[in-house]
C-alpha cells in the first residue's frame, strides 16, 4: 500500500468515525441518514477500487 494510498484510507476512516460521533451525540434520522451514506460511499469506493484497505493495521485509540 502506497503512503497517498494509506493516508486516502485514513481520510476516509476519520470522515467515517466523525459522522458517527455526530450521530450519538444527535440520533436523528438526519444524522442517520448521513451515516449510512458515508458508509455507503466507503464501501462503493472499496469496490471500486479507489482506495485501498490495508491487510492489517494497529490502532492506538
Amino acid at each position: 500500500m502506497s503512503k497517498s494510498s494509506r493516508y486516502e484510507w485514513r481520510d476516509q476512516q476519520a470522515a467515517l468515525q466523525e459522522r458517527m460521533k455526530g450521530f450519538l451525540a444527535n440520533p436523528d434520522n438526519e444524522q442517520m441518514e448521513a451515516v449510512v451514506a458515508e458508509m455507503r460511499a466507503y464501501a462503493d469506493a472499496a469496490r471500486a477500487g479507489h482506495i485501498d484497505i490495508p491487510q492489517r493495521w494497529t490502532s492506538y485509540s
